[in-house]
């Protein structure tokens, strides 16, 4: 119980303020250091964007180097960015040169803006950056929607350099890996490695406590794409949505993604239309989803979207 009051708080907080545009004050963001430079700012959301978490939803983090700052996702609003910003100057003076999306859905992107004047170069893959010019305006309405106008209207700040291979840089003197991951759960993903202090960064193509979106990928692919990163050997793991978690995270997760595709492969073989297939999904998956929060209300969309892919791969 007392562990809940907290969470309670901040709950209170965030209704409170949902009636206008947030400010940046409005968002309890703390760096959490998972390593020697390298910091986790972690929503305590586990739902979508809504007026109680003011549409902060998803992760984001940053690196200290020894000549700038590197930021992995900004937020879902250039408001969000700038409290990000405010939490990276309780930490380092040092601006921020650097920023990778990891993909182009809006709460991981909207934030940019809010580095503006810092003038950063940033890093998303090809396809990310097309969706995210063609959909920019789509996800500030959705948001503002659904969160009763927190999020504001966003200024865009869109990436300059395109990412679609296998990238290794130094920057200010920080080994940092760029790994497409073929699209497995949006159109251009990445995820960042940090080989030095053997952290994954990873966005939204690894979920923790939170039930995974599936239906932008490619399922097959993010499957074979979790043994990439299971090989790599991190030691932390900072997901897209959820709580940082050592490297049993991967096996978990591709275990997930595993079953999820078996199961709607059972109904694809049997002849069943995807309605009539979700069924047998929770059957199969009774015991695998107490780790993943949020199943029951992704799973009739997760089917829809799988049924074509599994009954390609099928037949």
């Amino acid at each position: 119980m007392i562990r809940s009051i907290p969470w309670l708080a901040v709950a209170l907080v965030w209704s409170a303020q949902a009636l206008g545009a947030a400010s940046p004050e409005d968002y309890p963001m703390a760096p959490e250091r998972v390593a020697p430079g390298v910091y986790a700012v972690l929503s305590p959301a586990r739902d979508f964007p809504n007026p109680e978490n003011l549409g902060w939803n998803a992760n984001m983090a940053f690196v200290v180097t020894g000549d700038g700052v590197l930021v992995v996702d900004t937020g879902s609003s250039e408001t969000m960015g700038v409290a990000l910003r405010n939490a990276i100057r309780s930490v380092t003076d040092q601006p921020v040169r650097w920023i990778v999306n990891t993909h182009s859905h809006g709460d991981h992107w909207l934030g940019n803006h809010g580095f503006a004047g810092d003038g950063p170069e940033i890093m998303a893959g090809s396809a990310s950056i097309a969706r995210m010019k063609q959909q920019a305006d789509g996800w500030i309405d959705s948001f503002n929607d659904m969160t009763g106008g927190a999020t504001g209207q966003s200024r865009t700040l869109f990436p300059d350099r395109a990412v679609d291979e296998r990238v290794e840089r130094d920057l200010g003197g920080t080994r940092v890996v760029l790994l497409p991951s073929g699209d497995s759960h949006s159109p251009g993903d990445l995820v960042v490695w940090l080989p030095e202090s053997r952290v994954l960064i990873t966005g939204d193509v690894v979920y923790t406590d939170r039930a995974p979106s599936v239906w932008d990928g490619r399922v097959a692919q993010w499957i074979g794409f979790m043994d990439t990163l299971i090989g790599l050997g991190p030691r932390v793991v900072i997901p897209g949505h959820g709580r940082v978690e050592g490297p049993e995270t991967l096996p978990r997760l591709k275990g997930y993604l595993t079953a999820l595709w078996a199961a709607v492969e059972e109904g694809v073989l049997q002849g069943l239309p995807d309605f009539e297939t979700v069924p047998i999904v929770r059957e199969r998956m009774a015991d695998i989803v107490v780790d993943y929060p949020g199943f029951e209300d992704k799973v009739n969309r997760s089917v829809a979207h799988m049924y074509t892919e599994v009954e390609d791969s099928v037949f």
